[in-house]
């Protein structure tokens, strides 16, 4: 793909293809020709600039993505949590947490933390779609044959052609229209962090070794 537009006009697509969104994708709100080529046009609902701003305010965070710092903030909301209450919601509770104590360290407005709660929410709703049986804090649980291939089929969608983290609308004048999420290299730390500490279990490999077999639970 070509590199991003940045000068400070629109790019030379902006107006049809915010035309073709609004009557094809039903998508009102702005978006942002960030840069296309033949086969893709890539938009964002973000204002330009706006990536190398996440980008540095999530580097100001890195017990975000520590993974003991993720495994301690988890362990004390699943100890100040009731035996029903589901495993991936204490994982959520908890990166609120290490987010709202980072921005107080740092000074950082509820504005600026909101930038980041967005991801973790994103996260938080792949890890519900991935582990479906929805495991309880009480629960005696094992990651099932089939959450550990769900897990395994979002790694496949990890590619430039088909990211988890990307919206496809459609097809304009033969090219992919793709909405991008800026932080999406950080969620799929927060991804892998996250099933490790809901399931107590390592990540599975977007491939499995061959000696491994269907063991758990399907």
């Amino acid at each position: 793909m070509t590199a991003p537009f940045e000068d400070d006009r629109p790019h030379p697509l902006q107006r049809p293809v915010a035309r073709w969104l609004r009557e094809h994708a039903g998508i009102e709100e702005p978006r942002r020709v960030v840069r296309a080529d033949e086969r893709h046009v890539l938009v964002s609902k973000f204002a330009r600039g706006f990536a190398a701003e996440l980008h540095a305010l999530l580097e100001l965070m890195p017990e975000l993505f520590e993974s003991r710092a993720v495994a301690e903030a988890y362990a004390r909301a699943a100890a100040e949590a009731s035996p029903e209450d589901a495993r991936v919601e204490r994982w959520h509770a908890a990166m609120h947490r290490l987010l709202r104590e980072a921005g107080e360290r740092h000074e950082l407005s509820d504005a600026q933390q909101g930038e980041v709660r967005v991801g973790i929410d994103s996260v938080r709703a792949i890890l519900i779609t991935v582990l479906w049986s929805d495991p309880l804090i009480g629960d005696d649980y094992t990651p099932r044959t089939a959450e550990v291939a769900a897990y395994r089929e979002a790694l496949l969608d990890l590619d430039p052609a088909h990211d988890i983290f990307s919206r496809y609308y459609g097809s304009f004048e033969g090219r992919a229209v793709e909405n991008h999420c800026p932080g999406a290299s950080f969620a799929r730390v927060m991804l892998a962090q996250g099933w490790e500490v809901c399931t107590g279990a390592p990540p599975p490999l977007a491939v499995p070794p061959p000696s491994e077999g269907a063991s758990s639970e399907a």
